[in-house]
Order: C-alpha cells, then sequence, then structure tokens
C-alpha cells in the first residue's frame, strides 16, 4: 500500500492512553489516517493486548501488533510527580488525549481533563469507557459481554428456543473505538471553527444502544420486546441460514415478487398458492410450518448450486463462512482487507488494512506496533525535555 504525498490527518498528534480494543482501535483509525500516536504505557501496568490471548510472535501479543501499528509509545509512570510533570510537557504539544481508564483513574492521577485543559485549551479529550460517565454504574468496570448484556444485544441474539448469545466477535468494542474516533475526528472539525478544544465522551452502551436503532424504534411504538430469532427476521419469512447439502447457507425472500420463482426453484411450486403462505403476513403467522418444509426443501443442493439457482431470480444469498472460509472467498478478498504487514520483531503476519478507503489521502500502514517506551526519549525531547532531565528521569525509573 503506497503512501500518500499528504496524509489525512498529518499533523495532528493523540496521546492514547487506553487498553485492549476500543480505544486502540479509534487509535489506530487516527494513526492509519496519519496522526501521531503517541500509546502511553507504564512499565507496571502495559497495554494488556501485549499479553492477552496467549498468541504472539516473537514475544509480540497478536492483538498488540494488530491495533498498536503506525504508533509510538511512551512508557512512562503517571503515580510519580516527575511523571506526571513530564506527561503534561507532551500534553502542551497535543491535539488530542484518549483515555480509557476506569471512571475516576484520570482524576487519582492529575490526567483528566479539568486538569489538563488550562495547560492545553485547544486540547480535545476523549474518554471511552463501559458505561459512561454518569449513572450508578459509572465507576463499574466494564468490557464488550456486559455491554452486550445490559445493552440487550445479547438477549436478542441466539435461537428462538435457546438461551442468550454473545455474538462471537468484540462488536460493541470496535463500534466504540469507531465512535471515539468520530467523536474526535468531528470535535476538530469544530476546533477549526472556534479555536477552542472540548470533551469528548463515548461509552460501550452507547454504541450498543445505537445498534438496536432499527428494532428498539419498534418497540417504543408497540411496547412489545422482540424475542430470538436466531438467523432470521421478525417481519420477513423465509430470511435465515439453511442447511444445504454441504455447508450452510444464507437466503432471504424480501420481496413479495420473488416468493413465486423461489417456491418453483426449491422444487416446492405448490407453496406459492398454499393460502398459509400466499402473503408476507401469511408467511410472518406461519413461520414454523414454512420453514420446516424448507429445511427439507433446501438440504438437497449444495451452497454452490443454491448460489447458481437463486441469484438470478433476486433472492438474496450467501454462505455462512467460518473463519476458514471468509479468508479464501472472492468477495472478501476483493475488498483488500486482508493483507501483509512487515514488523521488525514478529516478521511477516497477516493483518487487517484500514477500512474506509479515501481515494487521495487513504489509510496506510507504515510502521508496526511498538515495543514497550520505544520511543520514550524521542518524544519526550520533541516536548522539549533536555538530555540530562531524561537521564534523571530514567534513572529514577520513570520512563
Amino acid at each position: 500500500m503506497s503512501d500518500p504525498p499528504v496524509r489525512a490527518l498529518e499533523g495532528v498528534r493523540v496521546l492514547e492512553l487506553a487498553h485492549l480494543i476500543a480505544g486502540p482501535i479509534c487509535g489506530m483509525y487516527l494513526a492509519d489516517m496519519g496522526a501521531d500516536v503517541i500509546k502511553v504505557e507504564s512499565r507496571e501496568s502495559p497495554d494488556a493486548s501485549r499479553t492477552v490471548y496467549g498468541i504472539a510472535r516473537a514475544g509480540e501479543g497478536i492483538l498488540h501488533l494488530t491495533v498498536n501499528r503506525n504508533k509510538r509509545a511512551l512508557c512512562l509512570d503517571l503515580e510519580k510527580p516527575l511523571g506526571r510533570e513530564a506527561f503534561y510537557r507532551v500534553v502542551k504539544t497535543a491535539d488530542v488525549v484518549l483515555e480509557g481508564y476506569r471512571n475516576g483513574v484520570a482524576e487519582k492521577l492529575g490526567i483528566d481533563y479539568a486538569t489538563l485543559r488550562p495547560m492545553n485549551p485547544r486540547l480535545i479529550y476523549c474518554s471511552v469507557s463501559a458505561f459512561g460517565p454518569e449513572g450508578p454504574w459509572r465507576s463499574k468496570p466494564g468490557l464488550d459481554a456486559l455491554a452486550q448484556a445490559v445493552g440487550g444485544l445479547m438477549a436478542v441474539t441466539g435461537e428462538a428456543d435457546g438461551g442468550p448469545a454473545l455474538v462471537g466477535a468484540p462488536v460493541v468494542d470496535t463500534i466504540g473505538g469507531l465512535l471515539a474516533s468520530q467523536g474526535i475526528l468531528t470535535a476538530l472539525i469544530a476546533r477549526g471553527r472556534t479555536g477552542e478544544g472540548q470533551r469528548v465522551d463515548v461509552s460501550l452502551l452507547d454504541g450498543v444502544l445505537l445498534s438496536h436503532l432499527a428494532r428498539l424504534s419498534v418497540f417504543h411504538e408497540t411496547g412489545v420486546p422482540i424475542p430470538r430469532y436466531g438467523s432470521g427476521h421478525p417481519n420477513l419469512v423465509p430470511y435465515q441460514a439453511f442447511h444445504a447439502r454441504d455447508g450452510w447457507i444464507f437466503v432471504a425472500v424480501w420481496k413479495d415478487d420473488t416468493w413465486r420463482p423461489f417456491c418453483k426453484e426449491v422444487g416446492r411450486p405448490d407453496l406459492a398458492d398454499d393460502p398459509r403462505f400466499a402473503t408476507r403476513a401469511d408467511r410472518l403467522a406461519n413461520r414454523k410450518e414454512l420453514t420446516a418444509l424448507l429445511e427439507i426443501a433446501m438440504a438437497g443442493r449444495t451452497i454452490e448450486e443454491w448460489m447458481a439457482a437463486l441469484e438470478p431470480i433476486d433472492v438474496l444469498c450467501a454462505p455462512v463462512n467460518d473463519y476458514a472460509q471468509l479468508v479464501r472467498h472472492p468477495a472478501v478478498r476483493a475488498t483488500g482487507m486482508i493483507v501483509e504487514q512487515e514488523h521488525p520483531r514478529a516478521g511477516r503476519f497477516t493483518t487487517m488494512a484500514p477500512a474506509v478507503k479515501l481515494e487521495k489521502t487513504p489509510g496506510t500502514i507504515r510502521t508496526g506496533a511498538p515495543a514497550l517506551g520505544e520511543h520514550s526519549r524521542e518524544i519526550l525531547e520533541e516536548a522539549g525535555l533536555a538530555p540530562a532531565e531524561l537521564d534523571a528521569l530514567a534513572a529514577q525509573g520513570i520512563i
């Protein structure tokens, strides 16, 4: 991926104090787009992505390698006064502080917005938390799964006759990271007009509530909770995964005028004239009966055969890919999202390209995820600390 002559966020400096997925994904997006993202960690409590999952390459945690590319690393003890003073020097050179601590930790460390704003009135301060800065759960430790649970996503996920299910990928962490990047970019645009920074608050709970937007609007109107439908849809039938001869295929008859051609193609033209299934409302009312009949019919062909038969009649369909299948699927490969990256210590590994594609200033992968404190001296020198000051900080274990 060639580097554009001008990067979209070149000249924007971000201090990232966040662990694992949500905050680092936000920092990754900003860094991919050219921002100078400085990952601030301590020796005693580095980003857990360096060790989580227990999967590493040459000692580098695979999650760390993925979400912390294009960043520089500053290792600093913020619990010591001299460490905080050094951090304040860097804050004066920054555009954004991105923090993902539990509520109250930033205040305890003296790096909260109220403390930093007088030092840099143009500073944008983005907090990413599980449950937001207000309410009874403001100080509760949280993660993706808890937000899925309390935010209702788990309750509507899973088979109709089974229990609640966790979505298989950390989608809420990812939504939180993307909302944080959106908030930061919006605040940067506002600062360009007003000259002032501001605080940005994003919570995982906010993100999961946003994911319910379409269906929660129905609940607000009807007062009826939406049950679990597995891979199905509350208002459309058939609209689900079926077991074909060689695997699973998702099929959606989403338009009434495709119902009759679909019935003919699956070898059951009689279903189109069956009064139980004649209209969308009829099919919805008789979901169980229709699904049982279609499960038998769909088992008779392979996924490839069904794709060839259903696509020409405008029935939406797609194979249900596992990870091994999805990385080989031609539609996935055509996105250019799965790429190879070189790392100075971990070597060559497979990762994701930037998901937002800009024509003239695209995001790029330029540098590998940094080692703990790899750029500490370099960053602090840029903030104006003299070599003697850096030597003193190093001697005391602060950097």
